[in-house]
């Protein structure tokens, strides 16, 4: 009799136990760089950075379940985001490049529409990244700690055994920093020392493929 039930245990497994796999391409934005008024000198300094580019691998477990319609998950990710642009200061134009990696934790609660395949998705992450910006003659590298909000959407392809999924959302910073004033600034070299990470990520869309096993 016990032996019987060893088959119809395993095959409940991956009920009680669901994973998540998923992997994001994302499209960061970072802040104007800088647009800011130097206090007593105007703005010296202007230029924005670039959509930019990298990527968002994800490893979720299925925490709790309420029915078919709505399921809670924590994860663990690891996330390159890159951004480039152009700095002018007068008649100089140099190329600069903004560039977040770490790792991070969140929560994550899946709510789906019965019968079609289709979840919308809201969440909190936790990211842990060094930032690292650079200019010629100028780099500014710290470590972040920020919030991040996730709201998405995912719509699951029709298959037996693993469910792949497509994937798109909208992410934030709950809190980000901002740029400084300045009362005064002798070189480019000095002002981005003072600007420190003033020039982080403030929005980023993500397209994606995911499998749930």
């Amino acid at each position: 009799m016990r032996l019987s039930l060893l088959p119809l245990l395993l095959s409940a497994l991956p009920l009680c136990a669901q994973w998540d796999l998923r992997v994001e391409l994302p499209r960061p934005s970072g802040q104007s760089l800088p647009q800011t008024m130097l206090v007593g000198s105007g703005q010296l300094v202007a230029g924005d950075m670039g959509t930019g580019s990298g990527y968002i691998a994800t490893l979720s477990h299925q925490l709790f379940q309420l029915g078919p319609l709505l399921r809670l998950e924590g994860g663990v990710e690891y996330s390159q985001l890159n951004a480039s642009g152009d700095l002018s200061k007068g008649t100089t134009v140099q190329g600069t490049r903004l560039k977040q990696q770490g790792l991070g934790a969140g929560l994550n609660a899946q709510v789906w529409v019965p019968f079609v395949g289709l979840a919308g998705e809201i969440g909190l992450i936790q990211r842990f990244q060094r930032y690292t910006f650079t200019t010629p003659g100028a780099s500014s590298t710290k470590d972040l700690s920020r919030t991040w909000l996730r709201v998405g959407t995912r719509y699951r392809l029709p298959s037996i055994g693993v469910q792949p999924y497509l994937i798109a959302s909208y992410q934030q910073p709950v809190s980000k920093d901002h740029p400084v004033k300045l009362s005064s600034v002798s070189d480019l070299a000095a002002y981005f020392t003072a600007q420190g990470s003033g020039q982080e990520f403030e929005r980023l869309w993500t397209f994606g493929v995911g499998v749930t096993f």
